[in-house]
């Protein structure tokens, strides 16, 4: 039963996180979601009685579930929401330099010479409030690392901001991929999330405005904060 819950719960939070079962939908009842899925009414009420838990719909004796997510929109291409950059702070959890890797040196254009065959990894948090709503690590060519060794562990602007700040010019996300996963312990400590919620992830590469690859980098989206736009997101 615990893999068929697991299923049937990933399932019922992709729906909302989707989109599919936007705010205010009332969702099928627990016979129907029986009949649909196949499953047992335990398990069907097992998985509901965790959505509930996580934030994703609210139940009520007489009425039935309905969907509460009221979340803010998110265009992958540049992480913008409503049109305005996300806002917030950023905590530093690790900085260090690393060994590029074959597909690192021909993406980012990182010379064989020992000097120049590193990059640097950022993982930072993203929160809104006391809310931790985003993990990233970026791997970021170590000729444009220097403005980002300097930040401090708690910051206002991004890693994007600060990479445009020093180069005179944007950087945004590129080329991206987009799926669903079930984070592990560490990602879901990091978020506050349980660990086999379903969330975000997504993975691309930070280009400036003429082209030049920067870096690398992969997000871990708080489903429960935000919703996804992807009709702009590039395809690779």
């Amino acid at each position: 039963m615990a893999l068929k819950f697991k299923t049937i719960l990933t399932q019922l939070q992709m729906k909302i996180i989707s989109g599919e079962w936007s705010e205010g939908f009332k969702i099928p009842t627990e016979m129907e979601l029986c009949t649909q899925y196949g499953v047992s009414r335990v398990t069907i009420r097992r998985a509901l009685e965790d959505i509930v838990a996580h934030g994703y719909i609210t139940r009520t004796r007489g009425r039935g579930s309905f969907v509460l997510f009221n979340r803010e929109l998110v265009d992958l291409t540049n992480f913008q929401t409503s049109d305005r950059p996300i806002k917030g702070r950023y905590k530093i959890l690790l900085k260090e330099m690393l060994f590029a890797t074959v597909v690192d040196r021909q993406q980012m254009d990182v010379g064989d010479l020992p000097a120049n065959n590193q990059i640097l990894h950022v993982k930072s948090l993203h929160f809104l409030g006391d809310k931790p709503t985003v993990l990233s690590d970026y791997y970021i060519a170590s000729k444009f690392a220097e403005p980002l060794i300097q930040m401090d562990e708690y910051c206002e602007k991004s890693v994007f901001e600060i990479l445009s700040n020093h180069n005179g010019q944007k950087c945004s996300f590129a080329g991206g991929k987009v799926a669903a996963i079930n984070p592990n312990e560490e990602i879901g400590n990091h978020l506050q999330i349980e660990h086999r919620s379903a969330n975000l992830w997504c993975r691309g590469m930070c280009v400036l405005e003429d082209g030049t690859v920067v870096g690398r980098c992969t997000k871990i989206f708080n489903g429960l904060v935000y919703e996804f736009s992807l009709e702009s997101f590039p395809a690779s």
